[in-house]
C-alpha cells in the first residue's frame, strides 16, 4: 500500500510539473496563433492593393512582436480576458458586413494607384455644416465617414490593421475608468462607440454622451446598442452649456486625421467642457520620439497609402505643449502598441 501511494505522489507530481509549463505555453501559443490570424489577413490584403516593399516588411516584422507583447500583457488577467470575448462576440454581427465589402474596397483602392489619385468626392447626405478636411475619403474608405457601410466595417478594418490588437489598446483608456456608474464622461469623436461595451462589461457603467461628425457612425452606434447619449456635433464647436460639465473626457484616435488649427480648436473645447480638476484620456497613435526606426520609415507610407493627409504633421506635434496652452497638464503617458495613452488633468 505504501508503494502504490508512493508511485502515485510521485505520477502526480510529475503530471503537475508538466502542467505548470503547459499553462504558461497555452496562452503565448493562442496569441500567437490569434497575431498571426490577423497578420495574414492584413498583409494579405495589403499585398493586394497596394505595392509592398522593405519598410513595410520591417514594420509587419516589428509589429507583430509588438501585437504579441501586448496580447500577453492584456490577457493574463481573466478578467479582461473575459470582457474582451464578450465584445469580440458582438464584433460578429458585423462580420457578414465586413467580408461583403472587402473585394469592392480592396478594388477601389488598387484603382485609386492606378489612377494615381490621392482622393476620391465624399457626398454629404445631409446639410450638416461639415468642415472641409473631413470631407477626405480616410482610410479609403467608400464616400469616407459619411457611410454606414464604413461605420458597420471601422471596428474589422483597424482590427486586422492592428493584427487583432484594436481593443487590447483601448483597454489601456479603460483601466483608468473608474468602475462605478457616478460620471458624466463624454466622448468625442465616439465612431460607432465600439469600446463602451467593452467598457460596460468591466464595471464601468457611467453616464456616457458621445458626439461624431458622422450621422451614419451615430446610426451604428445605435444599431450596436450602446448605452450612450449620442449627438452629430463638431468637436470644434460643443454646446455653450457644456462649460465645465463633465467629469471625464476620452478621444480615440481623432487627433491624426485633424488639420493643426482643428486640433487646437478640439483641445481647447475639451478643456473647458471639463470641469475642473476633471480628466482627459486621450489616445491616438505614435509620434515620432515614440517610435523605432522602422515605424518611423513607415510613417509616410500609412499616410499615402491609408490616406492619411495630416498623419506625420500629427506625429511631430508637441501634444504636452498643445494641451498646456489651454489649461491641461499631462500627468502619465504610456504606450500602448501602436498608440499612445496620455492621462491629462484640468487645472482647478
Amino acid at each position: 500500500m505504501t508503494h502504490a501511494t508512493s508511485t502515485l505522489s510521485r505520477s502526480l507530481a510529475q503530471l503537475e510539473q508538466f502542467r505548470a509549463p503547459l499553462s504558461q505555453v497555452l496562452p503565448r501559443l493562442r496569441s500567437a496563433g490569434r497575431v498571426g490570424l490577423h497578420a495574414g489577413g492584413l498583409m494579405s490584403a495589403w499585398a493586394s492593393a497596394l505595392p509592398v516593399d522593405g519598410v513595410d516588411l520591417a514594420f509587419f516584422k516589428n509589429s507583430f512582436a509588438g501585437a504579441m507583447a501586448l496580447h500577453a500583457r492584456v490577457l493574463a488577467d481573466p478578467d479582461k480576458r473575459e470582457a474582451l470575448a464578450q465584445a469580440e462576440r458582438e464584433d460578429l454581427f458585423t462580420l457578414p458586413v465586413f467580408l461583403a465589402s472587402v473585394l469592392p474596397d480592396l478594388w477601389r483602392i488598387r484603382s485609386k494607384q492606378r489612377e494615381e489619385r490621392q482622393r476620391l468626392p465624399v457626398e454629404p447626405r445631409d446639410v450638416f455644416p461639415y468642415p472641409d478636411y473631413y470631407l477626405n475619403d480616410f482610410h479609403n474608405q467608400a464616400n469616407g465617414g459619411l457611410s454606414l457601410r464604413s461605420a458597420l466595417t471601422y471596428e474589422w478594418q483597424i482590427r486586422l490593421l492592428f493584427m487583432g490588437a484594436n481593443r487590447l489598446m483601448r483597454q489601456g483608456l479603460i483601466d483608468q475608468i473608474p468602475e462605478g456608474d457616478y460620471l458624466d464622461v463624454l466622448d468625442v469623436a465616439c465612431g460607432p462607440a465600439t469600446w463602451l461595451g467593452q467598457a460596460w462589461a468591466q464595471n464601468r457603467r457611467h453616464r456616457y454622451t458621445g458626439i461624431d461628425l458622422s450621422p451614419s457612425y451615430l446610426e451604428a452606434a445605435r444599431l450596436l446598442r450602446r448605452k450612450a447619449t449620442l449627438l452629430q456635433m463638431n468637436a470644434e464647436r460643443m454646446l455653450p452649456e457644456w462649460t465645465g460639465r463633465f467629469d471625464l473626457v476620452t478621444c480615440i484616435w481623432l487627433f491624426h486625421e485633424l488639420p493643426g488649427e482643428a486640433m487646437e480648436c478640439v483641445a481647447a473645447e475639451m478643456a473647458r467642457v471639463l470641469e475642473p480638476g476633471g480628466t482627459l484620456l486621450f489616445m491616438d497613435a505614435i509620434q515620432e520620439a515614440d517610435a523605432t526606426e522602422e515605424e518611423q520609415g513607415a510613417f509616410r507610407h500609412f499616410q499615402v497609402y491609408f490616406n492619411e493627409p495630416y498623419f506625420e504633421d500629427y506625429t511631430r506635434t508637441d501634444l504636452p505643449e498643445l494641451f498646456a496652452r489651454h489649461g491641461l497638464r499631462v500627468e502619465r503617458t504610456e504606450r500602448w502598441f501602436m498608440s499612445k495613452l496620455l492621462t491629462l488633468r484640468k487645472e482647478e
